[in-house]
This record gives structure tokens, C-alpha cells and sequence, in this order.
């Protein structure tokens, strides 16, 4: 099967992305998104993913290709053995990499191929010069002296963004133009349990982060949860295997912290609703919504908070 693939990529050299690294879910739906809604279901851009470890696996493919894009959003860990790939690519090949990792800054200079940086900082080649919380993120991205507004419906975080402006930086090595890139991505749908609204019955909403499990990723959906300025009640629901900080962090953001877990595990204060069953829970976060009312939904490995979700969530 592989050699077939290989002859027909021979014969069509159809232009090549690889994405490398350990998360790249986010990013290849924005990319796919941009492929579609410009050439349509012609599709004739092959995506590729893969981890540093198994890059040599693609080198046929950026090697015969007639175009390619390699994408770099995080600093390989064995970085002269990944610079030593890099070195054996044609000048055909195009690398983005993230401007926010450090290590990755050195390969403008040390390869010989048309790159771009993307970022949060100024100094990159793509990168966001303003960001605004409402029903989603406004955001302004600049390129080469322009500056161009992007609306991400319903969708919120430090994620999105960077996989947004690699995407915005692949779309510019396709020769697609920045503002027509920004009108793409205005019905693009984020990814289920990543900072994604969601309407809620009685007119609340649900900020959905249930797949998030790290620390850095909770920090983040409280800080955006805090910045959110057309909320009644700001409420947080998560399970009792909390970081003291988060706690913290809920108790300071938030009007009322739904806790599911064991009973001992919580000093009880006046923000807190604890609940040992999530059924109780649900029925009384049901009884209690109002409009504009917003849920934050922290990630969770010990409770299933999709069937909250589920009980809460309009039904259309």
C-alpha cells in the first residue's frame, strides 16, 4: 500500500504540509478547514502528521514534492538531529515554526529555506497584535505591515490562536491573501471539550473545557472566564482532584464553584456547592441558570462532565 502511494505521489507531486508534533488535532482542522473552503473538494494539498521521531518517515514526500510546507509549533527535543533533517531539504520546502519557542528562532539562519515565524510577539513575521473576548475572540493579525481583523466564533484560548496564525502562515506561503484567510475562518467549529461555547438552557452558556487536563490549560480558561465581560454569573464546575491554585483561582474569579467529589475533600464556603452524586449536581445547576448565566467546564479525569453537558446544554 505504501509503495502505491508513493508512485501515485510521483506521478501527481501534489503540493505537501507536515505538521510536526505531539499535538496537532487543532492545527490540521484549521488547515483543513482553509484547503476546503478555497479549492473546494479538489483537495489537491496532502496533510501530512508526524512526531519528531518518525520526520525521516516523510522525507520522500518533502523531497519529491513540487511544494511544501513543514509546520514546527514546538522545539524538537533532539534539535541538532531535527536540524540535520532540515539541512537535507530542498529550497522548495517553506518552515513555519513558533516564534514563542525560543530554540526554534536559530533555524532562520542555520537552514536554507524560505521560512516564516509565527507568534504572540511583534518580532515574528505573523503575529497578533490585538485580542478581545465576547461571544468568541477578536482578534487583529499582522503580516508585513498589514494588519487584518479575525472573528473566531465561539471558540477560546492561547490554542486556537497559535494554530490560527500557523494556519494564517501557511495560507500566505499558499499565495492566498490575508483578508480573503480572515473571511474563511469566521464558521470555522472548534474542537468539542477545547474553551468552546456552548448555549445552555434557560439562556445561559457553557464554556466547555472538559478536555483540557493540564494545569496551564485551567489557569487559562479562568483568566479568559474572568475577561468575559457580558456575564450575570460567572459559575465554575469541577471535581475535587483540584491544584490548590485553581481553587484559588475559582474562588476569586467566580460567583458560585460547583465541586463533584469525596465530601472531606472541600472546606466549605459560601461560593462552594459540593456534591458527592453529579446527578444532584446537574439538578441543581438546572434549577438554578438564568440568562447569561456562564458555566465553566474544567477538565476532568476522574468524572464524566459531558453528562452534565448534556443535561444542561439547549436542546434545539
Amino acid at each position: 500500500m505504501e509503495q502505491i502511494q508513493r508512485i501515485k505521489f510521483l506521478i501527481e507531486k501534489n503540493p505537501t504540509i507536515v505538521l510536526v508534533g505531539k499535538k496537532t488535532e487543532i492545527l490540521k482542522n484549521f488547515i483543513e478547514h482553509l484547503i476546503l473552503k478555497k479549492l473546494g473538494q479538489k483537495r489537491e494539498i496532502m496533510i501530512l502528521e508526524t512526531s519528531e521521531e518518525k520526520i525521516e518517515n516523510f522525507k520522500f514526500y518533502l523531497q519529491k514534492t513540487k511544494f511544501g510546507i513543514l509546520i514546527l509549533k514546538e522545539a524538537p527535543e533532539n534539535f541538532d538531529k531535527f536540524l540535520s533533517f532540515l539541512k537535507e531539504l530542498p529550497p522548495k520546502i517553506n518552515l513555519v515554526f513558533n516564534f514563542e519557542e525560543k530554540k526554534l528562532r536559530k533555524l532562520k539562519d542555520l537552514v536554507n529555506l524560505h521560512s516564516l515565524s509565527f507568534g504572540m510577539e511583534e518580532k515574528a513575521d505573523v503575529f497578533l497584535s490585538s485580542l478581545k473576548f465576547n461571544f468568541g475572540m477578536n482578534i487583529k493579525i499582522s503580516f508585513g505591515g498589514a494588519i487584518v481583523p479575525f472573528w473566531l466564533e465561539k471558540i477560546f484560548g492561547r490554542e486556537y490562536i497559535l494554530n490560527l496564525l500557523a494556519t494564517v502562515s501557511c495560507g500566505i506561503l499558499l499565495g492566498i491573501n490575508l483578508v480573503e484567510i480572515s473571511q474563511i475562518f469566521k464558521d470555522f467549529e472548534g474542537k468539542p471539550g477545547k474553551k468552546r461555547l456552548i448555549e445552555g438552557i434557560s439562556g445561559s452558556f457553557i464554556l466547555d473545557d472538559s478536555k483540557s487536563f493540564e494545569i496551564e490549560e485551567k489557569r487559562e480558561a479562568l483568566e479568559i472566564l474572568k475577561e468575559i465581560p457580558w456575564t450575570k454569573r460567572k459559575i465554575c464546575v469541577l471535581d475535587d482532584e483540584f491544584s490548590q491554585e485553581i481553587f484559588d483561582l475559582a474562588l476569586k474569579v467566580c460567583d458560585l464553584v460547583f465541586v463533584f467529589g469525596e465530601k472531606d475533600s472541600v472546606e466549605m464556603k459560601e461560593k462552594i456547592l459540593f456534591f458527592d452524586k453529579i446527578e444532584k449536581g446537574i439538578e441543581k445547576l438546572r434549577e438554578m441558570l438564568k440568562e447569561n448565566d456562564l458555566i465553566l467546564i474544567l477538565g476532568s479525569q476522574k468524572i464524566n462532565f459531558e453528562i452534565l453537558i448534556d443535561e444542561i446544554r439547549k436542546i434545539w
